[in-house]
């Protein structure tokens, strides 16, 4: 019986080559997902004193949005499967 027949991953391990996202799953993009959301809330709701210092929200932008990537690839290739 082969390892496709018995429904274990065949997928075979990122490579040290990969980037440091790929082997995040579901779950893994979810807690990206809300962590980006809770630190841009944060930022928001703090109402820091620096105006013009947009990195902070940079930073929580790109969590979120990696998250949000993370996911829907996700989402995506289990809909095709």
């Amino acid at each position: 019986m082969s390892d496709r027949e018995r429904g274990q991953d065949t997928e075979p391990p990122p490579t040290g080559d990969a980037p440091w996202w790929a082997g995040l799953r579901l779950t893994g993009g979810v807690v990206l997902a809300l962590s980006g959301i809770g630190l841009l809330l944060w930022l928001i709701l703090r109402g820091g004193a620096a105006d013009n210092d947009w990195s902070g929200y940079y930073g929580a932008g790109k969590v979120l949005a990696t998250g949000c990537v993370i996911v829907g690839t996700t989402l995506l290739a289990r809909r095709r499967g």
